[in-house]
């Protein structure tokens, strides 16, 4: 058991290709924000080196010399598995019982995603909407200039298929 994040998206929508290079540049905000001034010790998928974020994916881990590492994030332009319908499902495990600190930028770039194409990717979390992800809503205010709302977006329409589906 620990604290996760769900989501699940379709990568090789037409929707998703026209936000994906302004989601790698909202990502590095994001990361660049985290790093800066949270201090959030923030490397690449296996905790060391940096994080990347390129044309075929965003992947970050926390830092494994800070113990502040624990799953990679990633979001793949070319994920190993897409469903017949081409979905894809994913998790990041950001902690035990309390997430590390590096989920604050996890929670942001998954919100961001949603927010830039509701229609194909989808999110959801052990963490609560109004608790563990009140952050990453600062941070799309912060960033962005935009409120993504008061209401939990973990009701998306994608959350009727694949294992996003079993937690309800």
């Amino acid at each position: 058991m620990g604290h996760t994040n769900y989501f699940a998206y379709t990568p090789k929508a037409e929707n998703f290709l026209s936000i994906w290079l302004q989601l790698r540049l909202d990502a590095a905000a994001i990361l660049d924000l985290a790093e800066q001034t949270q201090g959030i010790a923030l490397a690449g998928g296996a905790g060391t080196g940096a994080p990347r974020i390129d044309e075929d994916a965003i992947v970050f881990n926390g830092l494994v010399a800070a113990d502040e590492d624990y799953e990679t994030f990633a979001i793949e332009l070319e994920p190993e598995f897409e469903d017949e319908r081409g979905f894809t499902y994913s998790f990041c495990k950001t902690g035990g019982v309390r997430p590390k600190p590096y989920d604050m930028a996890v929670t942001a770039v998954m919100l961001r995603a949603h927010t830039l194409a509701p229609d194909c990717f989808a999110i959801d979390s052990d963490g609560d909407w109004d608790e563990e992800w009140l952050h990453a809503r600062a941070i799309h205010r912060m960033l962005f200039g935009t409120d993504p709302g008061m209401e939990s977006p973990f009701t998306s329409p994608l959350h009727t298929i694949g294992p996003v589906a079993a937690r309800y």
